[in-house]
């Protein structure tokens, strides 16, 4: 695994926000014609919600150096980060187009 430092953590951000920018219209266009049911509007909620907090949890990271120090100022770790991002991306996956 690579070392993550915080221009690529940047970088994951703002790809990750512009795809949940694509989720929120996806919800607010089901939302404002009444397309989809219920399931569906569910789903794009908690998928929205739980992208939020994802996106909250990495801009509130602070990467510091090497890695030991880097967990020693964070509660979580490189690798927790790394799987909220990977996770950011497979939820995101149909917006990626």
């Amino acid at each position: 695994m690579q070392a993550l430092d915080q221009t690529q953590l940047n970088l994951d951000i703002g790809i990750i926000q512009l795809l949940h920018s694509r989720l929120g219209n996806d919800l607010a266009k089901s939302l404002a014609y009444g397309t989809g049911n219920f399931m569906y509007l569910s789903t794009l909620n908690n998928k929205n919600i739980l992208v939020s907090k994802y996106i909250e949890i990495l801009y509130r990271y602070q990467v510091i150096g090497d890695t030991s120090s880097t967990e020693y100022y964070n509660v979580l770790t490189v690798q927790d980060i790394q799987d909220i991002i990977d996770d950011s991306y497979r939820q995101l996956e149909k917006y990626n187009t």
